[in-house]
């Protein structure tokens, strides 16, 4: 039993390495051809599957939850099937390479989830949060700074990730479009990804706790979205924000809108100082001027892309099966990347996992209590159900993790409420439970 509980605990550790790794070397590797690569971050993830592994042979049993599987179980079952099936049909041995790499996104935080006690979910929600938030301020600054090496007001020789660029394996590597930096990301994309979900995960910790650390995080992860100008992550973070606001009480809200009116005129002021706000926020001129359909970026997918991507698929009558983009012209949708891999079977598949986190979410946010967790799952669920429409962050390391984590603290924190309301706890004076003792990090 303690060989078990220190082989868990090292488990532990080293998701918090993983996560690191993910955050700042995800983009960075070995390549191995034109269809697959190593990447640094890859050697954690193996690590941590073998030390999971190891923890179930240790335990000799293991711990599935029926929500977690009901939610995600069907779409990471096709997501690891789907490749290996379409290499061998395809005669493609390499496409396996898909079925690895998602395997190596998704088992991590699912092991953790079969294996981690209750009492260990705080101690590592205060790890992430640690983690999170210096990388929140290093990407802010570094966002900023590779923003002033564009308008020549800071030279080039100040950006480190210059040194890691012969190491990028990310067939999306682009540290700065314009005026939209990465930071330590791949690209802008995922930059604003980043910022959505340090947004979702401090934003829930406010609206339930009402930590003044959390609230600043949550501006900042705000800061980081806004340096993104990503559309998508513009309109995701004012719903979420919006959404989580109505749960606050008056005061609260009072403070948030001051705070964000400041924000948004001190960022305005500085811009138009800078480079001009028509310059930084063109795209945005662009759709107003335009108008969604006929905009450069979202009408080329809506008539030229997507048509051109549906008629290839034509040829496959189950679905590429392997990763859409591999076999089609260039797919910048989820939801339709999902439907031309697997078809309808995959839309079925991805149907749970948003209705899920929507069901988690929206249970949570009109119940008699406020569950961080639940609320955070609607957050979630608001980005993914709009962001799927022009990206796919379903493929994103980072929103796996954190996907998986919800539902895992989901877990915890119902087992908790359970025993606390059970006859022998009741009778136990001064117990206490991991979801409602504090978890500000």
């Amino acid at each position: 039993m303690q060989a078990s509980r220190t082989v868990i605990g090292a488990y532990q550790a080293l998701m918090l390495w993983y996560l690191a790794a993910l955050l700042f070397l995800y983009p960075y590797g070995v390549s191995m051809g034109e269809e697959a690569s190593l990447r640094f971050s890859d050697i954690f993830a193996v690590v941590a599957m073998l030390v999971g592994l190891a923890a179930v042979l240790q335990r000799g049993s293991i711990k599935l939850d029926r929500t977690l599987a009901g939610v995600i179980g069907a779409f990471v079952v096709l997501e690891l099937a789907a490749p290996f099936v379409g290499a061998v049909g395809y005669r493609r041995p390499l496409d396996v390479a898909s079925s690895v790499r998602m395997a190596m996104l998704w088992m991590p935080m699912i092991l953790l989830a079969m294996l981690a006690p209750a009492w260990r979910a705080l101690p590592f929600e205060r790890n992430v949060a640690q983690i999170l938030t210096v990388t929140l301020w290093l990407n802010f600054g570094y966002a900023l700074l590779q923003i002033a090496t564009t308008v020549g007001a800071a030279p080039a020789t100040l950006l480190v990730t210059n040194l890691l660029e012969p190491w990028a394996v990310d067939k999306n590597y682009n540290l700065i479009q314009g005026l939209r930096p990465a930071g330590f990301f791949a690209n802008s994309t995922a930059l604003s990804v980043f910022g959505i979900v340090c947004l979702c995960f401090f934003f829930a910790r406010f609206v339930a706790g009402g930590v003044r650390q959390d609230l600043l995080r949550s501006l900042l992860s705000v800061g980081v979205v806004v340096l993104s100008t990503s559309r998508t992550a513009y309109a995701t973070a004012a719903l979420i924000l919006l959404a989580g606001w109505w749960l606050l009480s008056t005061g609260r809200k009072t403070v948030i809108a001051i705070l964000l009116a400041v924000g948004i005129v001190a960022i305005l002021v500085v811009v138009e100082q800078t480079v001009g706000v028509q310059e930084a926020f063109y795209r945005f001129q662009r759709l107003a001027d335009s108008g969604i359909l006929e905009d450069a970026s979202f009408g080329k997918r809506v008539n030229q892309s997507w048509p051109a991507a549906i008629e290839a698929a034509r040829d496959y009558r189950f679905g590429t099966l392997i990763q859409a983009p591999r076999a089609l012209p260039v797919i910048d949708s989820g939801y339709l990347n999902y439907y031309l891999q697997g078809k309808w079977l995959f839309v079925a598949a991805l149907v749970p996992l948003l209705a899920g986190l929507w069901f988690l979410g929206l249970r949570a946010y009109f119940g008699p209590r406020s569950r961080r967790l639940g609320v955070m799952a609607l957050f979630l669920a608001i980005f993914l159900s709009a962001a799927l429409v022009v990206s796919n962050p379903l493929r994103s390391p980072l929103m796996i993790f954190f996907i998986v984590y919800t539902l895992w603290r989901l877990q915890v924190e119902r087992e908790s409420t359970r025993l606390a309301f059970s006859p022998a706890v009741r009778r136990t004076t001064g117990a206490t439970s991991p979801a409602s003792a504090p978890a500000s990090g």
